[in-house]
């Protein structure tokens, strides 16, 4: 395999950087707005997370499945 000594176009983009495992499976809301009394109700925060690089261990308990 050969190897560049300057310059390379970049492979992926930065928007999945970090490319690691989850630290844990759901997302966690860090914080909240300020709640208002005198707004109506409205969406105080979002739960995002990354998606990908997780992993599910499972039990199939199915007739006929390998084990």
């Amino acid at each position: 395999m050969s190897h560049r000594k300057f310059e390379h176009p970049r492979h992926g983009s930065l928007g999945f950087l970090p490319r690691k495992r989850a630290a844990r499976h759901r997302g966690k809301v860090k914080a909240f707005p300020k709640d208002d009394s005198a707004k109506p109700c409205r969406l105080t925060a979002f739960l995002g997370y990354k998606a990908g690089m997780t992993h599910i261990v499972r039990e199939v308990e199915k007739p006929g499945s390998s084990e």
